[in-house]
């Protein structure tokens, strides 16, 4: 029988459909190709200053810039919060050294990624870790690491291959993975072209004994010159790291990266998923003023949000249709806390009555329902409140003008002449119970703050001089030392909290981070004990017994615990947020199907 439905005509056009279906099928059920954003819109409440990360001195604009630049070895998973490989090819545990010279010892093996390159296609190698532990360690540079990595006490970098090294420590250090794993690597071609450090063993820099020869050799100082260079702070032809951007313009209206042609990381991202790198450009935009930041989100001028943000304005543009079709508001965990800082080099403050008088100044009920739209909470010390050791037996103290008084006359206060201040005689002279509240008043939560305080600071008979500054300024001035008081948040690690930097009495600014100039015996002791107690429950009687400590001896005033305000355009596909600060990973943009 004849089929005439198989006609040559009809057997082509099953055949172009299957080939059609056989083409499609990837492209429909396959995998999806990433839509990779063009550009992605930053958000900075302040100008960034100076990539060089070693004399940045912790300004945290430039240090968001300078994570896309310069890696580290491992990052922390934005959502697990756990250190995953970024340079290396795995994150290592500690092990303990059982025979040899070390013997006791910690030590803890990398392997850097074999296709880990810098710019000028060179590989990094550990040498270049060598060269940043030098940068850590030289003793006329800052010490914004230092204390962190202070237990080094030897690098091994394997013979066969120099990818492969192994970091020693003298003792157990309960953030010594994280400090290894968050110090970014430079390369020694680029800032060290002259050999200065190259040349010099690291075991020089870990020897104690020599430390002061290299302080005073003259090869050291003209690295330190060198290496201090604006070029290296602010020019994209000087700034080189490993990372997958490249700085193009910097400046006061903020900065600009772009993504490197055929980086390195895109080849490996799979395997390792912290080197998927997504936006072609990151473009970052210092916006301060709450009306030019509202006025650009409704623009779609702005793609993340994050630093400082007005509450009020925060749960306005929440509640606004037109945003919230736009964009994500989102309130994060307790990683930062805001701090009256006070300088007890200043003679009026050195007083420990006087700066428990002025806890008594504050309206904290006024600043957290008020200011921050109970988007905060009350501390008693500086310590985040979600922490398991947080000290909950400390008392927060109250808002009281007439406590604050009675402590100051305890002190010898007093207005002895009717001008409404109170006065003491100091070194023989009559001294005014006055001095200057520094503070970035361009935020609308810090312009309140500060008013607050100069107003109840009066009721109490003491004159606050308010004092204006962006946070550049701020941050420079507060390290050295050139300032009475300042209004100034702490963003803390996510994981173990640590004293060293801000409160031990070896990290006194303007070398390290203790703004204060707070000095303890008894807080030296704690803190030292905390770093090296492996016993977590140990660690955490410490702990508690530190906050006992500062919160009597009052290195400053804390304030409250803020939730991490943030704002993300829906545009994105999740996975950007995080608790670790700036509360995203920019460089993780990806555009939904």
């Amino acid at each position: 029988m004849n089929n005439s439905f198989f006609t040559p005509r009809r057997i082509l056009i099953a055949v172009a459909i299957l080939l059609a279906a056989w083409l499609l099928y990837p492209l429909l059920f396959g995998k999806k190709k990433v839509r990779v954003p063009e550009e992605v819109y930053v958000r900075l409440d302040a100008a960034p200053a100076n990539i060089n990360v070693f004399m940045a001195g912790g300004h945290a604009p430039s240090s968001y810039l300078s994570r896309q630049i310069f890696q580290t070895l491992g990052d922390l998973d934005p959502k697990s919060l756990e250190m995953k490989p970024l340079l290396v090819q795995s994150i290592p545990s500690a092990r303990q050294v059982q025979e040899g010279p070390r013997k006791g010892q910690y030590a803890y093996d990398f392997a850097i990624i074999p296709e880990a390159v810098w710019d000028n296609g060179s590989p990094v190698t550990a040498h270049d870790v060598a060269f940043t532990l030098k940068l850590v360690l030289h003793p006329n540079l800052p010490t914004l690491f230092r204390g962190y990595l202070a237990q080094i006490s030897g690098l091994d970098i394997d013979s066969t291959d120099p990818k492969k090294f192994t970091v020693y420590l003298s003792s157990f250090y309960f953030l010594s993975l994280e400090a290894l794993c968050s110090t970014p690597i430079y390369p020694a071609y680029q800032y060290d072209a002259n050999n200065r450090l190259t040349n010099v063993s690291l075991s020089d820099f870990l020897d104690t004994s020599r430390i002061k020869s290299l302080a005073s050799d003259p090869n050291m100082e003209a690295f330190v010159k060198d290496f201090s260079e604006a070029k290296f702070a602010n020019d994209p032809n000087a700034i080189s790291g490993s990372g997958p951007y490249r700085l193009e313009i910097m400046n006061e209206q903020g900065a600009i990266l772009v993504k490197k042609l055929n980086w390195w990381g895109d080849k490996v991202s799979e395997q390792y998923p912290m080197l998927n790198v997504y936006p072609k450009k990151l473009v970052y935009k210092v916006v301060k003023d709450d009306l030019a930041l509202e006025n650009m989100l409704k623009s779609g001028e702005l793609d993340l949000v994050g630093g400082s943000i007005n509450p009020a304005k925060f749960l306005e543009w929440k509640v606004s249709d037109s945003l919230a079709a736009r964009y994500n508001f989102l309130t994060l965990g307790y990683t930062m806390y805001n701090r009256w800082l006070i300088n007890h080099k200043n003679p009026v403050l050195a007083d420990p009555l006087v700066r428990k008088a002025l806890t008594h100044i504050v309206d904290y009920d006024y600043l957290i329902n008020q200011v921050q739209r109970g988007m905060a909470v009350r501390i008693a010390v500086p310590m985040p409140p979600n922490r398991p050791y947080y000290n909950k037996s400390l008392t927060p103290p109250d808002f009281n003008i007439a406590k604050a008084k009675e402590l100051l006359a305890q002190a010898g206060w007093s207005d002895t002449d009717g001008d409404g201040i109170a006065d003491k005689i100091l070194n023989g002279k009559k001294q005014p119970l006055s001095f200057r509240l520094l503070a970035a008043t361009s935020s609308k939560v810090n312009e309140l703050t500060a008013n607050s305080l100069k107003e109840n600071c009066k009721q109490a008979g003491i004159d606050l001089q308010l004092v204006s500054a962006d946070l550049s300024t701020m941050t420079t001035d507060t390290r050295n030392g050139n300032y009475d008081s300042a209004i100034l948040g702490v963003a803390l690690f996510p994981g173990q909290v640590e004293y060293y930097q801000r409160f031990h009495s070896k990290s006194l600014v303007p070398a390290g981070d203790n703004r204060s100039n707070y000095a303890s015996a008894e807080a030296d002791r704690l803190i030292e004990a905390i770093r090296v107690e492996p016993d977590v429950a140990r660690r955490n009687q410490d702990y508690l017994k530190i906050q006992e400590v500062l919160y009597n001896d009052l290195p400053e005033i804390p304030l409250f615990a803020p939730l991490q305000r943030i704002i993300v355009s829906n545009k994105f596909e999740q996975g950007i947020e995080s608790e670790n600060r700036p509360g995203y990973y920019e460089h993780f943009a990806k555009i939904k199907e």
